[in-house]
């Protein structure tokens, strides 16, 4: 074998080396990138997963402001002679202040017993509301509502409809049977009762 034909045999040897290091390449790395890359993003979704948990945990003090706003909102939201915003809500109460108003709307259905039926709604929206003070086991809460007070109300006849203040059927836009809206001015304390808290007394100012 001539130095020449070594010297062929050694270049050819290389280049394939080099071919085969190539092919090796591409077949490999893209699939430990793209390896690394569903890596990159398993943990990124799980770090967005783990911060949207971390957002959804509710501090204790965040926990006793919504209750104590979902339950004024309800509290002061009722149709006319259906007591289901106060009922609904006894759950929400210490047994103090439902016996209190357990006894306060028995009165007011016996007050209505024999009276024609009237048609009217109110419905409360937050406008603002902070803390007067925070404790480990009492605060309370001041809390603003504007209330819509409508000549009219959602009533049953052959399905639920809405009617106007006479109870006659009414097919306009609802904003139009509003007569006035009225501001109030609430203070909610609370007081937690093993690890609930439980609305103990509303004071109107």
């Amino acid at each position: 074998m001539t130095i020449g034909f070594k010297k062929i045999i050694i270049i050819i040897s290389i280049v394939f080396a080099v071919l085969l290091s190539l092919a090796a390449s591409v077949v490999f790395f893209p699939k430990e990138r793209n390896k690394n890359i569903l890596n990159q993003g398993n943990q990124q979704e799980e770090r967005q997963l783990e911060n949207s948990d971390k957002k959804t945990e509710l501090t204790d003090e965040e926990k006793v402001k919504a209750i104590a706003e979902n339950f004024t909102m309800i509290y002061y939201s009722y149709t006319l002679w259906n007591f289901s915003n106060i009922e609904s809500q006894y759950y929400y109460m210490t047994d103090e202040m439902k016996n209190r108003e357990e006894n306060r709307v028995t009165e007011m259905k016996k007050e209505i017993e024999n009276q024609p039926q009237k048609y009217f709604t109110a419905r409360a929206k937050l406008t603002d509301s902070n803390f007067v003070y925070y404790e480990e086991e009492k605060a309370a809460i001041n809390i603003d509502l504007s209330i819509d007070n409508f000549a009219g109300a959602i009533a049953q006849r052959d399905t639920m409809v809405l009617v106007d203040e006479k109870g006659d059927r009414y097919a306009g836009d609802i904003k139009d049977l509003i007569m006035n809206t009225t501001n109030k001015n609430i203070e909610i304390n609370l007081v937690k009762i093993g690890n609930e808290w439980k609305i103990d007394e509303i004071k109107e100012k």
